[in-house]
């Protein structure tokens, strides 16, 4: 059997109403807290409540910082962590999808190093953070139990990850915070965690945990498929749902993500396409550069109960809503711009070459 190392540092609690059941672990992060949050959705959603309920009880103060956008930049977090720094913050939680989860690492690496430049957060992987905690209230990117954060580089124009590999100290898995999501949004994130699950599958750094991990994964999300497609929820879907990107997430610790997070970046930041849809506009294309008789795409479509990608690409269709145009201009530019992420292209089994990239957004993007 080969060889391989497995780390997962994350604590992790699942199931509704953990937060507050299990309030005591918010008391080893630090004595002085704050919340990261999007604008409205903690909110509506009930997790800041009940987040807040929870310090307020054990008598831990708290500060928020509610301004994290979709795909949240650099500056962004920099403003986060000078409110944290003069509000003498020592810990954070990240509440909500996958852009306050990423942001809140970034937050407390910037916050743990106040006379440093936000450039640390490209340039020294070891740099100091903060004790982080994570609360998803959607199932898509697993940031809760990854060490990675996803910032958008404007000068760039596309995402990268930080250096430094920020795992949560804690993470509250409790999808009734789900309830209120839009189908479209429900399955938006959805396809992230599928593209996840995907990709730590299929990628050259793949391990035998790893792989088995995934295969729970996938078959939890079969399970979902019918919801997804009608777009009707059940609690218990919803269950399915957070822990099948959890272990997505928990596969990609391991192995990272692979071509097709590389290509949607780019999508996502010229088009404003959501994340977990860019992935899934180029799945199909993805899964059809591997050769035929290729048997690790075989035993990922039998998981998931398909018999083809073609059966994939239809699932994404009907799951996914999409409505834009592209160009050969832009998609030329696309291909040039991924062919820079060498480590991405490099998780590929084979030999990618920059027309094979080039025919992944053709098929996905052009047909």
């Amino acid at each position: 059997m080969e060889k391989f190392k497995y780390f997962m540092p994350a604590e992790t609690f699942f199931g509704r109403g953990c937060v507050l059941n299990n309030k005591e672990a918010f008391l080893a992060l630090g004595r002085k807290a704050m919340l990261v949050t999007g604008r409205s959705s903690a909110k509506k959603n009930g997790a800041q409540k009940d987040v807040t309920e929870a310090l307020d009880t054990l008598n831990i103060p708290w500060v928020l910082f509610d301004e994290i956008g979709e795909n949240p930049d650099v500056e962004t977090v920099e403003r986060a962590a000078k409110l944290a720094v003069s509000q003498e913050v020592d810990f954070l939680i990240g509440i909500g999808g996958g852009s306050p989860m990423d942001a809140s690492k970034a937050i407390a690496v910037l916050a743990a190093n106040p006379d440093r430049s936000s450039d640390i957060l490209f340039t020294e992987a070891k740099a100091m953070a903060l004790p982080v905690a994570e609360i998803p209230t959607t199932a898509g990117t697993g940031s809760e139990v990854t060490q990675f954060s996803i910032m958008t580089l404007h000068e760039k124009r596309t995402k990268s990850a930080i250096m430094p590999k920020i795992f949560a100290k804690v993470s509250f898995l409790d999808s009734k915070y789900m309830d209120t999501l839009s189908p479209k949004v429900t399955n938006n994130t959805a396809v992230d965690a599928l593209s996840h699950l995907i990709e730590s599958y299929l990628s050259v750094n793949a391990n035998f945990i790893s792989e088995k991990i995934v295969e729970i994964g996938l078959s939890l999300f079969k399970e979902c498929i019918p919801a997804l497609k009608a777009r009707n929820y059940t609690a218990e879907d919803r269950d399915k749902l957070m822990l099948a990107s959890a272990l997505g997430g928990v596969a990609i610790a391991q192995t990272s993500t692979s071509i097709p997070h590389c290509l949607g970046y780019f999508l996502t930041y010229e088009k404003g396409i959501p994340h977990g849809r860019a992935n899934g506009l180029v799945t199909q294309a993805y899964l059809e550069l591997f050769p035929k008789e290729d048997k690790k795409v075989a035993q990922l479509l039998h998981s998931l109960g398909m018999k083809s990608t073609e059966e994939m690409g239809d699932f994404l269709n009907d799951v996914l809503e999409t409505s834009e145009t592209f160009t050969v201009e832009e998609i030329t530019y696309y291909t040039d711009r991924a062919m820079e992420n060498t480590q991405k292209i490099a998780t590929f089994p084979y030999a990618a070459k920059k027309a094979d990239i080039y025919k992944i957004f053709e098929k996905s993007l052009l047909s």
